[in-house]
C-alpha cells in the first residue's frame, strides 16, 4: 500500500491505510417506527403485488455526476426507468419520464426529491416521513419495508398480522436497493447510471448536495478517489449485493460510466460501459497533446 501514497494539502506523504466502514442511523429510531405506522395506516399498495411482474431490462438511475455527461443513452438500452431521489427530476427537466422513482430516506430532507406526475409510480419505503405521501396524494404508490430497520417486523406483526409484507435489503443507499429491489420485481438485466460514489471534477452529485459533505481519498484497484465517506460505505454495499444477484439469481449487471463503483465492477468482472464523457475528452485531449509534442 505504501507504493501509492497520497499526497496532503501540506505536501507531505501518508501511507494508506485499510477502510472500515460502519453504517450509523442518520434519524432516531423512533422517528422512523412512527414513519412506518404512518405509512401503514394510509392502506397503500404493497410491494408485493409488484413481484414478478417484469421482466427484460431495467435502468437504475442515481444522481452521481456521471449522469450529466450520459444520460441521452438511457434510451439505448431500453426496457422501464427506475429514478432514485433527485435523478427523477433530473429526467423530467429534460423530458424523459421514468417508469418508477424510488426513495427511502427517513430524513425530510428527502422531501425536496418529491415531483408529483402521473405517469411515474412512486416506489416509497414505509420509513419516509409522512409529507411525502401527502405530496404524493393522487399519484400511484407503491409502499416497500426496508430491511433492517429495527423494529419493522414487531410493527408489521401487531398492525398486519395477517398480511406478508416483503422487506428489501440493499444496504444503505439509494441505488443499491433499487439494485435488489429490480430482481423480485422480475428484471434480469439491470443497468446502473450515475452510481459513481465519488467526486467529478469536485461535483458530489449531478447538483448541490443536500448535505455539507466530508471528504476522503479511497485507492481501490491502483487508482485513487475523492469520495464522501457515505459513497465508500456505498461501493463497499455493492461490493457485497452485485455477485449473488449474478451468481444466484442470474442477472446480468452492466455499470454505465465512471467513478468509483464503475471501477470496482470492473475489478470484480462486471460489464463497464466505459468512462464519463468529460472523462473521455480530458483523456482524448490530453493524447492529443502528447502527440503534439513528440512531434516538436
Amino acid at each position: 500500500m505504501a507504493d501509492y501514497p497520497i499526497i496532503t494539502q501540506r505536501g507531505e506523504e501518508v501511507p494508506w491505510v485499510e477502510l472500515r466502514c460502519k453504517s450509523m442511523l442518520a434519524n432516531t429510531v423512533e422517528d422512523i417506527d412512527r414513519n412506518i405506522e404512518s405509512a401503514l395506516r394510509r392502506n397503500l399498495v404493497s410491494f408485493q403485488e409488484l413481484v414478478e411482474t417484469k421482466s427484460g431490462a431495467v435502468s437504475i438511475v442515481g444522481s452521481g455526476p456521471s449522469l450529466k455527461d450520459n444520460w441521452q443513452r438511457i434510451a439505448e438500452v431500453g426496457g422501464d426507468v427506475i429514478a432514485c431521489n433527485a435523478a427523477c427530476q433530473f429526467l423530467l427537466a429534460r423530458d424523459v419520464v421514468p417508469q418508477y422513482m424510488f426513495c427511502f430516506d427517513a430524513d425530510p430532507l428527502m422531501l425536496e426529491f418529491i415531483t408529483p406526475h402521473p405517469d411515474i409510480t412512486y416506489l416509497i419505503a414505509s420509513r419516509c416521513p409522512p409529507q411525502t405521501f401527502d405530496l404524493l396524494q393522487g399519484c400511484k404508490i407503491v409502499c416497500w419495508h426496508a430491511q433492517g430497520d429495527e423494529n419493522i417486523n414487531t410493527i408489521l406483526e401487531n398492525q398486519h398480522p395477517s398480511r406478508m409484507e416483503p422487506l428489501i435489503p440493499g444496504g444503505s443507499a439509494a441505488v443499491t436497493r433499487a439494485m435488489v429491489m429490480a430482481q423480485p420485481m422480475g428484471y434480469r438485466e439491470i443497468h446502473l447510471w450515475g452510481c459513481d460514489s465519488s467526486f467529478l471534477n469536485g461535483d458530489t452529485h449531478i447538483r448541490t448536495s443536500t448535505t455539507q459533505e466530508k471528504r476522503l481519498q479511497i485507492l481501490c484497484n491502483n487508482r485513487a478517489f475523492h469520495c464522501a465517506p457515505w459513497m465508500a460505505q456505498q461501493a463497499q454495499d455493492f461490493k457485497v449485493l452485485a455477485p449473488p444477484l449474478r451468481d444466484t439469481f442470474g442477472v446480468k449487471l452492466i455499470v454505465h460510466g465512471d467513478g468509483l463503483i464503475p471501477h470496482l465492477a470492473k475489478a470484480m468482472g462486471f460489464d463497464v460501459d466505459g468512462e464519463a464523457r468529460s472523462t473521455q475528452l480530458w483523456r482524448a485531449a490530453t493524447t492529443k497533446a502528447r502527440i503534439l509534442w513528440s512531434q516538436l
